[in-house]
């Protein structure tokens, strides 16, 4: 449920956005917000905080929610599922700041058509041997991306700021990679692994590859990474951070924002079974056991009932049970937040299982976990229907 700082609506109504940009950083969320009007504040279920308003650019008005996940892939992953399930939006955009690697400038523009995972591998005593993991964003946003990028139409809605002007930044619609490590210059570890291994990614972030994996198991929606350059890894100080942080974020919510204008509105809506709220009441007693829908994947109502049994699995409410949890999924678990088990953290779990055929790992880590509870026996006995994922 969504409720308003006024005093509560159901998301099933005025809580409905046409579309979400997650932000990492307080600079970047500055950005995005500036290009909306009418924001209001919303609360959803555990506690996580959106704010909603009206982009009147194109003509008429769209709905906008904005949220700031922090920095890091598993934040950016949760809120993905925990914003597809409140807004049912027809697209997801994450908007922010980048490092440079190749063939960009300070204060271009990426709109990232594929985000490599470059801390996947092997650390033998021989070295790290990469395995390195890929996602795209939706080809429809980046073939519009492309027609933004190549009219520079964007650069008019850049909002002024203070200061020396800016040269005129060009956009790009190029690959780009993402880790949990801040990547201080070209020759570091990472920056020598990136040209080794990612050659032709032109900008390093922290949330891009988390949050299209969790659009990846969340196919109804949309999903496009937009990136600033803030820095370049050849040449990486603070100063660069303090002035060039608030013009890329500027110029990277431009683009999104231009994207967003010529967004049709006419594409296929999500489809009202997808976007229908799910009431917990209907889960508790679900008609029969978990199947393999007619699509292949899992309904919501379907989804629902693994999830009430996953949380009742005894433990998995105790921050460090969660975590060993995930630990034992290595393939998924970095795609759900560590902190805590929630319904939608338990989701968003068990929507990675099925994208990535993990159900006979989850079975096997429940029975260590808590072998003799009955919420174990019944969930695996579940799972078991469902087949390798």
């Amino acid at each position: 449920m969504v409720w308003s700082e006024e005093g509560g609506w159901p998301a099933g109504a005025a809580g409905r956005a046409e579309v979400v940009i997650l932000t990492a950083l307080e600079v970047e969320y500055r950005a995005v917000r500036a290009h909306l009007e009418e924001v209001r504040t919303v609360w959803a279920e555990r506690g996580s905080l959106f704010e909603v308003g009206v982009f009147r650019g194109g003509g008429g008005g769209r709905s906008v929610a904005i949220h700031m996940t922090g920095p890091g892939n598993p934040g950016a992953a949760v809120l993905v599922e925990r914003a597809a399930a409140l807004f049912s939006p027809r697209a997801l955009l994450f908007v922010g700041v980048a490092g440079g690697r190749k063939d960009v400038g300070l204060g271009d523009v990426v709109a990232a058509d594929a985000v490599y995972d470059y801390e996947t591998g092997k650390d033998t005593e021989d070295g790290f041997l990469p395995r390195q993991k890929t996602h795209q964003s939706a080809y429809g946003l980046v073939q519009l991306a492309r027609l933004v990028a190549a009219a520079d139409e964007w650069q008019r809605g850049i909002r002024p700021a203070g200061g020396d002007a800016a040269p005129r930044p060009l956009a790009h619609v190029k690959p780009i990679a993402a880790g949990g490590r801040v990547v201080a210059h070209q020759r570091s570890d990472v920056g020598r692994r990136l040209a080794a291994g990612a050659g032709d990614a032109v900008a390093v972030d922290m949330e891009g590859f988390g949050f299209l994996a969790g659009a990846y198991v969340n196919r109804q929606v949309d999903a496009l990474v937009i990136r600033g350059i803030s820095d370049l890894l050849a040449d990486k100080d603070e100063a660069h951070d303090e002035r060039w942080q608030p013009v890329a974020s500027r110029h990277a919510a431009a683009f999104a924002f231009e994207l967003l204008r010529q967004l049709p509105r006419n594409a296929p809506a999500v489809p009202a079974a997808l976007a229908t709220p799910v009431v917990p009441a209907e889960l508790a007693a679900p008609a029969a056991p978990a199947r393999r829908a007619a699509s292949g994947r899992l309904s919501i109502r379907e989804l629902g009932a693994l999830a009430d049994l996953l949380l009742a699995v005894p433990g998995l409410a105790s921050p460090a049970r969660w975590q060993l949890l995930l630990d034992e999924l290595p393939a998924v678990g970095t795609q759900v937040s560590r902190q805590s088990a929630s319904r939608a953290e338990a989701l968003a779990l068990l929507r990675a299982c099925e994208a990535y055929g993990a159900w006979g790992e989850l079975a096997d880590a429940l029975a260590m976990i808590a072998p003799e509870a009955p919420a174990t026996a019944e969930l695996t006995a579940r799972l078991a229907l469902l087949g390798p994922g």
